[in-house]
């Protein structure tokens, strides 16, 4: 059984608390996050772990197997870096790697260059709902793709880069041509320690012909006509193609499909209960490094991800108030 710590205790760092406690593969010992509140939170719900309010403490004191880095995304580099001067047997680092692509292709380079296997946890990669959607598009059950629209409520950069790397892995023959985007950042609107857009619509064209629109930002709303109400849950997907249309909502666990003469129907997906993605890209991580095989597609797929958002965040321009750039440091270090 691997031992495994969490750096960050908001949402991400949740999320991997909860999948390191729930997985037969890992023994949970330890977490870390400067608030005392986000710390107090955690002590309610695992009260036999380990707390510290500095991670270079918790990397020192603890004999870790697995370290997952749930930070706000300005200090995931620095603070993976620490962690593998302790030579973890594996790490789990929250998306994005970094703001910018420069560091992140730092950072995968030294995970590589120490041999440490490393996984992102982008859900939709492990989702059973979205992998059969995947199969259906390349198998052509739908027909040729004519276009690809996602609507999402939150920024590119935190919540739209897992639909990016989902819409690279299906589409995996087709590398993006070009980009454009355009945004309003007039609200100021800073998540996850990064200043993004309030609205925004990015087009990305592949080299297979097929168009990718993305909008994006809290003030936009995600509404459908076929799916139900409880099923429209994150971002909602749209993929038209000459035979069909498939709809979905990121993390519904279902896709509304219509193909050829058939009607529309609801079909229903959900993991196994108990079960969550972050648990499953745990366990993928626990047999990577049993059988010695480092695996870095996830994070290959979420940096090839993170060079869209930068191309897309550039067109912006040089305002003072800029996308992708850190906020000033709030006390909490959970994503």
């Amino acid at each position: 059984m691997l031992t495994g710590a969490v750096i960050g205790c908001g949402h991400g760092g949740g999320l991997s608390l909860d999948a390191l406690q729930n997985s037969d593969r890992y023994r949970l010992i330890a977490a870390a996050d400067p608030s005392s509140a986000a710390r107090q939170d955690v002590a309610r719900r695992f009260p036999n772990i380990r707390l510290f309010a500095d991670y270079r403490e918790m990397l020192a004191d603890c004999e870790l197997d697995v370290v997952c880095v749930a930070t706000p995304a300005p200090s995931h580099a620095s603070i993976a870096r620490v962690a593998l001067d302790h030579q973890p047997k594996g790490l789990l680092l929250e998306k994005p790697l970094a703001p910018d692509v420069t560091t992140a292709e730092a950072l995968l380079e030294e995970v590589r260059d120490a041999g440490c296997p490393a996984v992102v946890p982008h859900g939709l990669l492990v989702l059973p709902a979205m992998q059969e959607v995947k199969a259906r598009i390349r198998r052509g059950d739908i027909g040729e793709i004519i276009s690809v629209e996602v609507r999402n409520a939150v920024d590119l950069l935190n919540a739209g880069i897992h639909w990016l790397v989902y819409l690279i892995d299906v589409f995996d023959d087709g590398r993006p041509v070009a980009v454009s985007a355009g945004f309003d950042v007039s609200g100021h609107v800073v998540n996850d320690g990064v200043q993004v857009e309030s609205i925004g619509t990015t087009t990305v064209q592949l080299r297979s012909g097929i168009e990718i629109v993305f909008r994006s930002g809290n003030k936009t709303v995600p509404t459908s006509d076929v799916l139900p109400s409880e099923e429209q849950q994150g971002a909602l997907f749209r993929v038209i193609g000459s035979e069909g249309v498939i709809e979905f909502s990121a993390w519904a666990g279902s896709y509304w499909m219509q193909a050829g003469e058939s009607d529309g129907k609801l079909l229903k997906r959900p993991l196994p209960t108990g079960v969550s993605y972050h648990r499953l890209f745990l366990e993928q991580l626990a047999q990577n490094i049993a059988d010695g095989l480092p695996d870095y597609t996830s994070a290959e797929l979420s940096l090839a991800a993170l060079r869209i958002i930068e191309s897309a965040y550039r067109q912006q321009g040089e305002s003072e108030w800029r996308l992708g750039v850190p906020a000033p440091r709030q006390e909490s270090m959970g994503e």
